[in-house]
């Protein structure tokens, strides 16, 4: 199991050097419980959580059907940001943006896989 203590500074540390990171999470995807989140503003994050177990266990079942295995990373671009996703069978990593963060995606999909490899 992932700790609070063990996850909160990696993530505060991605938050503080990419300035488009509006929002970080760590989600235990067993217990479907929020680790740690901070947004910048005020947000739902057991909604947030519920939804994003929801998002890469669907994803992964199309991995399934297409042959390609369980979905461990996803990008998502809405209207006014991004959603930034990392899965392991344990933990899901999420990174909000707002819409300025084009050129920052890889970027944060790299923080991610590294801070996950670390867990």
């Amino acid at each position: 199991m992932v700790k609070k203590e063990d996850i909160e500074p990696q993530l505060a540390q991605l938050m503080d050097s990419v300035p488009e990171v509006e929002g970080i999470a760590a989600v235990d995807r067993k217990k479907k419980k929020v680790i740690v989140a901070q947004t910048i503003t005020d947000m739902d994050h057991e909604g947030i959580a519920k939804n994003a177990i929801a998002t890469v266990d669907s994803s992964s079942q199309l991995g399934g059907s297409i042959e390609k295995g369980n979905v461990t990373e996803l990008s998502l671009k809405a209207i006014e940001g991004y959603c930034v996703l990392v899965a392991s069978d344990d933990v899901i990593l999420i990174v909000l943006t707002g819409a300025d963060a084009a050129s920052s995606v890889g970027l944060i999909l790299r923080n991610l896989r590294v801070i996950l490899d670390k867990l």
